[in-house]
């Protein structure tokens, strides 16, 4: 085992038991998914995780934080039922603002449907695999599968696995009993206590010793009851060579597939719109530069402060516009040799802005709050379909 704490920091949730039942702020499955991202977005790793394997992706409510992280190239979501799988396709397609706002990456979605413990060609090259509130639902045949399929075949870097955690359900039984087969939830197969879920993660890295794994949890526990533990428990898989630690075995080069194993079916794939940026570095600075002055010259026109203005020429100090460009990593040699190809003055470290000088797209005020405007205008939409999409697929708190 070892130590992992959240990149962010602990959770600021909130439970709150009163007399009539028992709430999570936010509820447990929005807190699930945050530490699942937390993990995706872990500086040490977060750069080599290009593909990533979602099972159990039912509603594909986790897909659409993963989608936003720009490292990403390849999802797929895997799923054992596909009416359910081609029910939610069309939620994974790109919205309006997708095609406006671009990616700088590519980005390929796969639905898939197939089992966790089968292998497939569609794993092989896996960086990340998430399987969030899946285990329990699954038979002791198939669980039994899955160390050897994630681990053995696959061998990602990460792997997060959440379940419930039975330890807390002494105080949902105060207020509701327990479902008829003894568990939150009509098809779970089993709830492991905290330490029959370890024992489980002990077994994982006892067979294959290149992972090291820690233990986490959300859903607090209410005040003065914190002895069961949290609502949902995690569990985190990171293989050593990710946390400066020597790997015990090699990696299979080109693992065979269980001849056992069901191959999985397509049922939908789409490409994502992303930008693909030709420009030399020189070219990305002097567009910058271009929207600088530009800038510039409108805050002068449209101000009554002390900037120096003589009729149709204007002054902009080079430390200011150095220092409007830094996230572009502008130097002022770069920048003298940029002002100077493209005819620039430069007077006593100021820059001479004409009216002549050539502008950026966005010289006219007009033009740009008209895109803003526009593009805030997609951006709402894109709130609304999302809003209208929870709202249709509502989830409890758990």
């Amino acid at each position: 085992m070892f130590c992992y704490k959240f990149p962010c920091g602990d959770f600021q949730t909130l439970t709150t038991m009163t007399e009539t039942g028992i709430t999570f702020d936010p509820p447990v499955y929005e807190q699930r998914y945050c530490a699942a991202i937390q993990f995706l977005e872990d500086s040490r790793w977060t750069e080599q995780i290009k593909k990533v394997v979602e099972f159990g992706c039912a509603e594909m409510r986790f897909f659409q934080l993963m989608r936003r992280i720009e490292t990403i190239e390849n999802i797929l979501l895997v799923d054992i039922d596909e009416p359910l799988l081609r029910k939610n396709s069309i939620s994974v397609n790109p919205l309006v603002s997708d095609y406006i706002r671009h990616r700088l990456s590519p980005l390929n979605v796969r639905i898939l449907q197939g089992s966790v413990a089968d292998s497939s060609e569609e794993l092989r090259n896996t960086d990340a695999v998430v399987a969030l509130e899946l285990i329990e639902h699954v038979y002791d045949d198939v669980l039994s599968k899955i160390p050897s399929n994630v681990f053995g075949f696959m061998q990602p870097k990460l792997v997060v696995f959440s379940t419930p955690n039975s330890d807390y359900n002494v105080i949902f039984t105060r207020f509701n009993p327990l479902l008829p087969n003894g568990f939150r939830h009509d098809d779970h197969k089993f709830e492991w206590t905290r330490e029959e879920f370890k024992s489980w993660c002990l077994s994982i890295v006892e067979k294959y010793p290149n992972y090291m794994f820690s233990l986490l949890g959300v859903g607090n526990p209410p005040k003065d009851l914190e002895s069961v533990g949290h609502v949902s428990q995690i569990a985190i898989f990171v293989r050593k060579d990710f946390l400066e630690s020597q790997l015990e075995n090699p990696l299979v080069t080109n693992p065979k597939l269980d001849e056992e194993s069901t191959p999985y079916k397509l049922v939908h794939s789409v490409d994502y719109p992303f930008n693909v940026d030709t420009r030399t570095e020189k070219e990305k600075i002097w567009n910058e530069v271009q929207i600088e002055l530009n800038r510039f010259k409108r805050i002068a026109n449209s101000s009554e402060n002390e900037i120096d203005h003589y009729q149709d020429t204007y002054k902009m100090p080079i430390a200011d516009l150095l220092e409007r460009l830094h996230y572009v990593k502008a130097t002022k040699e770069i920048l003298g040799e940029l002002l100077h190809e493209n005819n620039i003055k430069v007077e006593d470290e100021y820059v001479i802005i004409e009216d002549s000088d050539e502008e950026s797209q966005w010289s006219d005020p007009n033009d740009l709050s008209e895109h803003l405007s526009q593009e805030a205008v997609l951006i709402d939409q894109e709130q609304d379909q999302e809003e209208e999409y929870w709202d249709s697929n509502p989830e409890n708190g758990t």
